[in-house]
C-alpha cells in the first residue's frame, strides 16, 4: 500500500508531538485571483513571497494589535500585510536597500499630488539637459524624435525605437552615422555631478567596476537626475524619490538583454535582468532614463494609492510600525518574550548573494554596508553561514513568546543548507509543528526547472514550548533511498508525471520531518537533485522522458519529466 505524503506528515507529527497543537496549516494550493498588487511593484527584489500566504499566516496565528516580528524582512511583504492586517509590525533588515523598500512600501497616508508636482520640477529642472542626450532624426517627418530604447551589440550602437512628438511614429530605426557620430561625442563628454566611481563588483560580474554596468549617456543622465534628488530638503519626498530612482538603475543598465520577442513585433525590446549575477549579454538594451523615470513614477503613484486604502493613518512610525537597517543575530533593542509570531524568509545559503547583488543599488543611494555580517555561504564554506544563522534563531526564540509561533519560508537543494536552518531551530529549542509546501505567486527564472532547479517554497512553522523542546531519539539512520523511491512512487500514481524538482519537493518533506526529531542530523545523507534523478534512472520502475518548454527569453529548451512505467504493477507489488 503507497501512504500519501499528507499520511507521512500527520504520522510524523503524531510521533513528535504530545499535546494538541494549533491547527496545521495546509498549503495554498491555488493563488488568489486578480492582479499582483500595485504595493509590491516598487522595487525588483529576489524571493518575495506570495502576499496572500503571508497574510493567511498572520491571520492564523495572531490577533488585531499583536506584534509581528521578521528579521529578514527583504522587501517588505511581512511588513505590509501585517499593518493591513491591522498587526504591529518589527522589521529589520542588514542590507539597507531592503529597509529603504519596506519603509517606503509601507509609508501611509502619502500626498499623492506632492510626489506628481515633485517630479514635474525634476523634469523641468533636468529635461533640457538629459533630454538633448536622447535626440535622433525620425525618418518619416525629418524631425527631432526622442530615444527610448538604443539597441548595442557589444560596443556600437546598432538601432533605435524611437517616439516622434511631431508625426506620432513610434517603432524601430537603424542607427544612422548621425546616431553613431551622437555617440561619439557624448564619448567625450565629463560627468557632470557626483556618481559610484571605480566600485568593484563580485569576481562572477561581467565587467569589474559598477560604472562600467552603464553606457556614458545613461551615466551622464544618471548623474543628473540623483543630483537633482540630492536636493530637496523634506526627508518623506527624499527617500521616495532616492527609491524611485533606484528602482530605475537595473531598467537603465547594460543587464537588460533584447527580448526578441518584441523586436521582432517592432516595438519596445527590452528585456529584464534575469541573472542572479552582472551578467552583460553581448547585445544589450540602453534605455532612456528620463523616459524610464516617468515610467517608475507611475508605478508608485498606482503603489501608494493602494496603500492610502488599505493602510489609512494606521502606519505609524515609532508604534505600529518599526524599522531598523541590523542583523538578526543580535535583538538586544526588543525585549524577550514580547513578539507574538515571527514569519520570516533567511538567506537560502547562497543561492543569491543578496549584498553583492544590491551593491547596485547601494552603491549609488551611499549606503554603508555591512558586508561581514551578512548570513550567506561563500566560497562554498556552510560553517560560518550555520552559526550565524544558529545566533539568528536563539535571538528569536528569546523574543518570541512562550506557547507563540515562528514560520520560516525556506528552500534549497543544498542538503548541507537544510542541515543549518534545522541545527539552529533544534539548538534554539524550537518544536516543529509542521512543513508544507507552497508554490510560488509566479515561477522565478531559475524556477522554470530547465536545469533542475527547486520549484517550491516549504514553509515550516515551530513553536517556543514554555520548556525547551527535548529532542528524543529517532531511527537514527535515515535510508533515503527507501524515501525517494516510495515517495516518487507516490506522487507520480496520483500526478501521472513530474519533474525532478516535484519529486524532490515532497522527499524533503518527508527528510525533515525524520530529521528534526534526531538531535544528530546524519551529515552523509545527500538529498540533491542530481542524486534523485540517478535514483529514479537506475529503477526500471521509472520513466524518463522530456517536453519543450520556454525560459524566461523565450528561447525553447527540454524540460525532464519522470513517470511510472506501468502504474498498476507497480501499486499491487507495494
Amino acid at each position: 500500500m503507497v501512504r500519501s505524503l499528507g499520511y507521512y506528515l500527520k504520522e510524523e507529527m503524531d510521533k513528535t508531538t504530545s499535546e494538541e497543537l494549533s491547527p496545521i496549516l495546509t498549503p495554498i494550493s491555488e493563488p488568489i485571483k486578480g492582479k499582483f498588487p500595485e504595493r509590491y511593484k516598487l522595487h525588483q527584489y529576489w524571493s518575495r513571497k506570495p502576499w496572500y500566504v503571508v497574510r493567511q499566516y498572520i491571520e492564523h496565528f495572531t490577533n488585531e494589535g499583536d506584534t509581528i516580528l521578521d528579521p529578514f524582512v527583504g522587501s517588505g511583504v511581512t511588513a505590509c500585510e501585517a499593518l493591513i492586517t491591522r498587526r504591529k509590525i518589527i522589521a529589520l533588515d542588514l542590507n539597507p536597500i531592503a529597509t529603504l523598500i519596506t519603509k517606503i512600501t509601507c509609508l501611509s497616508p502619502i500626498d499623492l499630488n506632492k510626489i506628481r508636482d515633485t517630479f514635474k520640477k525634476i523634469e523641468k529642472d533636468i529635461y533640457r539637459e538629459v533630454n538633448s542626450l536622447y535626440e535622433t532624426k525620425c525618418p518619416v517627418c525629418n524631425k527631432k524624435a526622442m530615444i527610448i530604447n538604443a539597441i548595442w551589440k557589444k560596443s556600437d550602437i546598432s538601432s533605435l525605437f524611437f517616439s516622434c512628438e511631431f508625426c506620432r511614429s513610434k517603432k524601430l530605426k537603424e542607427a544612422d552615422n548621425k546616431d553613431k557620430e551622437k555617440v561619439r561625442e557624448i564619448e567625450g563628454k565629463e560627468i557632470p555631478f557626483w556618481y559610484p566611481k571605480d566600485i568593484r563588483l563580485p569576481k562572477d560580474a561581467d565587467v569589474k567596476t559598477l560604472d562600467l554596468l552603464f553606457t556614458k549617456r545613461n551615466l551622464i543622465s544618471l548623474s543628473v537626475l540623483y543630483n537633482e534628488i540630492q536636493h530637496f530638503e523634506e526627508s518623506e519626498i527624499k527617500e521616495i524619490m532616492k527609491l524611485v530612482f533606484s528602482s530605475l538603475l537595473v531598467r537603465t543598465s547594460k543587464l537588460i538583454f533584447i527580448n526578441r520577442y518584441r523586436l521582432n513585433k517592432g516595438v519596445n525590446p527590452a528585456g529584464v535582468w534575469g541573472e542572479k549575477r552582472f551578467w552583460v549579454p553581448d547585445e544589450y538594451v540602453e534605455n532612456n532614463v528620463l523616459y524610464y523615470f516617468k515610467e517608475r513614477l507611475s508605478k508608485i503613484i498606482k503603489a501608494k494609492k493602494e496603500t492610502n486604502s488599505l493602510l489609512g493613518n494606521y502606519f505609524k512610525e515609532g508604534n505600529t510600525f518599526k524599522i531598523s537597517t541590523q542583523s538578526a543575530t543580535n535583538l538586544s533593542n526588543i525585549p524577550s518574550n514580547s513578539i507574538d509570531y515571527c514569519f520570516t524568509d533567511p538567506p537560502y545559503g547562497g543561492s543569491v548573494q543578496y549584498f553583492d547583488l544590491s551593491t547596485l543599488w547601494n552603491a549609488w543611494l551611499q549606503f554603508d554596508v555591512d558586508f561581514a555580517n551578512e548570513i550567506i555561504v561563500k566560497n562554498e564554506s556552510v560553517t560560518r553561514y550555520k552559526e550565524m544563522l544558529t545566533k539568528a534563531f536563539h535571538e528569536i526564540y528569546r523574543v518570541l513568546k512562550p506557547d507563540k509561533f515562528m514560520s520560516v519560508t525556506f528552500h534549497s537543494s543544498n542538503i548541507s543548507i537544510w542541515n543549518a536552518l534545522i541545527s539552529a531551530c533544534q539548538d534554539a529549542g524550537f518544536e516543529l509543528v509542521n512543513i508544507v509546501p507552497q508554490t510560488p505567486i509566479k515561477r522565478t527564472h531559475n524556477q522554470i526547472e530547465l536545469k533542475g532547479t527547486v520549484k517550491t517554497d516549504l514553509i515550516a512553522t515551530f513553536k517556543k514550548p514554555r520548556q525547551k523542546f527535548v529532542f528524543q531519539q529517532g531511527e537514527g539512520i535515515i535510508n533515503i533511498r527507501d524515501i525517494v523511491l516510495t515517495e516518487a512512487i507516490s506522487l507520480l500514481q496520483k500526478e501521472k508525471v513530474a519533474t525532478t524538482a516535484e519529486i524532490y519537493d515532497i522527499v524533503i518533506l518527508k527528510w525533515i520531518n525524520i530529521a528534526y526529531r534526531n538531535p544528530k542530523i546524519p551529515k552523509s545523507v545527500k538529498i540533491s537533485l542530481n542524486d534523485i534523478a540517478e535514483r529514479l534512472r537506475r529503477n526500471d520502475k521509472f520513466e524518463r522522458f522530456s517536453e519543450p518548454d520556454f525560459d524566461y527569453k523565450g528561447e525553447q529548451r527540454e524540460m525532464i519529466k519522470w513517470r511510472l512505467k506501468n502504474a498498476n504493477t507497480i501499486k499491487s507489488s507495494i
